[in-house]
């Protein structure tokens, strides 16, 4: 009996240092490190939630707020989240961390954002596990988002840019309403 007290001891302790693990504020992933995971839901046109229930916020974008709160919906919310949702949920994606160096890590370039969600570039992965598709991109393509800035890493932006452009040259998405 005293041999079992100890193991379950054992197997608890290891249980909450993993839970404080990932919950550790400054743990990050390193730079350019994937991770390989499994989309149970959507909050939003950018953010999402893991099958281990952990959220994640798309670097790189912004997405229209869906209204919470008793705040108004933003003009294409709606559109993003089911967008996002019918990319992503129940499909298996790959996460790239973006944290550009040790210096930056300490500073404010972590994984994490103030809410403690991954902040990650997304990329829905085929039946082979190869990316098939860059999230961020499909929402600046059909102007369901707007590019925004988490963290010092510009890695992509410049493809960014081109595909922002164009949607609001094509009047697509919320660049479709005056005033944006």
């Amino acid at each position: 009996m005293r041999l079992y007290n100890i193991l379950i001891s054992i197997v608890i302790l290891i249980l909450f240092s993993g839970f404080a693990l990932a919950q550790n504020p400054n743990f990050s992933y390193p730079y350019n490190y994937t991770r390989k995971a499994f989309v149970s839901r959507v909050i939003d046109g950018d953010t999402f939630v893991l099958s281990d229930s952990q959220h994640v916020r798309m670097l790189g974008i912004d997405t229209p707020e869906l209204g919470i709160t008793g705040k108004p919906s933003e003009s294409f919310s709606d559109s993003a989240y089911y967008f996002t949702k019918s990319l992503i949920v129940g499909k298996f994606i790959k996460l790239t961390f973006a944290c550009p160096s040790e210096a930056e890590r300490r500073r404010d370039g972590k994984a994490f954002d103030v809410f403690g969600r991954l902040l990650a570039y997304t990329w829905l992965t085929d039946v082979n596990g190869k990316d098939s598709l860059f999230i961020q991109a499909e929402l600046l393509k059909k102007g369901y988002a707007r590019i925004s800035y988490y963290n010092k890493d510009k890695k992509y932006y410049h493809f960014f840019y081109n595909l922002r452009r164009t949607a609001m040259q094509k009047k697509l998405g919320i660049w479709s309403v005056r005033g944006e």
